[in-house]
């Protein structure tokens, strides 16, 4: 068995902290995840919102990887289901006028038999980013390579759930 697993790395690059997600993403390319029994899809969401649910319908598993508002300190990284967001407050802001817990309840009503288990790698970013920032700071930068690392946690883990059950 092979597992499909869709890593959606979130955001805009031209807004400060909201590019960590694309960040992210481009430093998983750089170090291509490689894990037995785990076929991975790097997908760039720049424009977010509901544009996502097609990413997130046809692969077994997803991870998001995303800026968060959690109340944490600018670069925490945060792994979480994003089934159990239990505080609005660590909701991910969008620029595109829908977060990602409404586009994954909407993609649930439209295709419940579809939509993947998603886990969320969320960097905290400590206050919603301003259309006049430019580049990551430097607190959010120093986390890319752990939410990287946080990614490739997961893959692997599920990785072993699949050896093992085959």
């Amino acid at each position: 068995m092979i597992l499909d697993v869709s890593v959606l790395g979130c955001g805009n690059s031209l807004v400060g902290n909201d590019a960590v997600g694309l960040e992210v993403l481009e430093t998983l390319r750089a170090h291509p995840p490689r894990f037995a029994g785990v076929s991975v899809r790097l997908v760039e969401a720049a424009t977010g919102g509901l544009d996502i649910i097609e990413h997130l319908t046809g692969c077994d598993r997803a991870i998001v990887v995303d800026a968060i508002l959690a109340g944490g300190l600018p670069g925490d990284v945060r792994v979480f289901d994003a089934d159990r967001i239990p505080d609005p407050v660590e909701q991910a802001f969008s620029l595109h006028g829908i977060d990602l817990p409404h586009a994954l309840a909407i993609g649930r009503a439209l295709y419940p038999d579809r939509m993947a288990p998603v886990k969320v790698v969320g960097i905290e970013v400590g206050r919603p980013p301003e259309p006049t920032d430019r580049g990551l700071s430097p607190e959010v930068a120093a986390a890319v390579t752990a939410a990287a690392g946080a990614v490739h946690g997961l893959l692997e883990e599920w990785s072993r759930e699949v050896v093992r059950d085959a």
